[in-house]
């Protein structure tokens, strides 16, 4: 996989730049005490709904660390993507629904195309992800890469009982189809919308 990424980031930022990326935007979701820990909904917000995000990627001029204070909670009847959320499990099952995962745009199996490119095995177990050469994705088109009415996209969700920062890189187009790029984009659950 050794300048997979990097390869296909090239690719595409030959064919554009546009600054349609916002902000990170962090969410703290109410999960009623179901599951031990805080959940944090991640997600990117873009200048227009019909903007898209691509992939959350690290290269090696620009790494991805996501991680947190302690271990992000990782039911065994989920997954670590949200193509691994069974949507009527998470209706039944707090721990499902309260998982944390990556993604672009769904928060279940539901019609997902979410995939990956990264070694997620230390995420799975509670650990960080961390890479110079990997991503998460949806190909370009897919609905689930559409910012909603509120201009957002969600890329991530995870619960903790610590404190989670992260830096991560974006790709996605805007609504005339020009590629665009943003790096080092960080956020902290400290600084959570309520």
């Amino acid at each position: 996989m050794k300048n997979t990424i990097s390869l296909f980031v090239l690719l595409l930022s030959a064919l554009g730049m546009a600054a349609q990326f916002q902000r990170v935007e962090v969410e703290q979701v109410d999960n009623g005490g179901a599951v031990a820990g805080r959940t944090y909904r991640i997600y990117i917000v873009m200048a227009n709904d019909s903007d898209q995000v691509h992939m959350i990627y690290g290269e090696p001029a620009h790494p991805m660390e996501i991680k947190s204070t302690k271990p992000f909670f990782q039911s065994p009847l989920g997954g670590t993507t949200s193509k691994q959320i069974g949507r009527k499990l998470a209706k039944e099952k707090a721990e499902v629904r309260y998982d944390s995962y990556i993604t672009i745009g769904a928060e279940d199996n539901y019609d997902n195309n979410t995939e990956t490119l990264l070694n997620t095995e230390q995420f799975d177990k509670g650990g960080a992800i961390s890479t110079s050469d990997g991503a998460w994705y949806c190909l370009p088109g897919s609905k689930l890469g559409y910012a909603g009415s509120d201009k957002r996209v969600l890329v991530a969700q995870f619960t903790t009982e610590g404190d989670i920062s992260g830096v991560f890189n974006v790709m996605g187009r805007d609504k005339t189809g020009a590629v665009f790029q943003q790096h080092t984009v960080t956020f902290d659950t400290r600084n959570k919308k309520k």
